[in-house]
């Protein structure tokens, strides 16, 4: 169906104003499970097109959690998706999803619309 031509980066950075102790247990890994509506007339550069997503975390959390995915379509336009996690508490972030186009290779027209949707995450273990 969709076919990523660049690897999904993820970036995980402290939210602004969170104060947290730092755990002593050293880094883990959190199993995230998306729940958000899926038009099936849609495509979705999502990190959990294969299922659910793991991340490593350094210290205790929870962290805003942020998916950058980019993809050339059909119509050979380059699509960026955004995908962010802001805490909600310490199994559940709140989601969204925007996309944006970045560009087309020369004389293509976009055969796409971007389909932003929200949701919610919850860490699985």
């Amino acid at each position: 169906m969709l076919k990523l031509v660049a690897v999904a980066a993820a970036s995980v950075a402290a939210v602004a104003g969170y104060s947290a102790t730092k755990s002593s247990s050293g880094p883990h890994t959190q199993r995230l499970a998306l729940h958000a509506p899926v038009n099936p007339h849609c495509i979705y550069i999502t990190a959990w097109e294969d299922g659910d997503v793991s991340v490593k975390l350094d210290d205790a959390g929870p962290y805003r959690i942020t998916f950058k995915n980019r993809a050339t379509l059909r119509d050979t336009c380059v699509w960026e998706a955004t995908e962010t996690l802001i805490p909600i508490d310490k199994e559940t972030y709140s989601y969204s999803y925007d996309e944006e186009m970045l560009y087309c290779a020369p004389g293509a027209e976009p055969m796409y619309v971007a389909t932003p949707r929200t949701g919610f995450v919850t860490v699985e273990d």
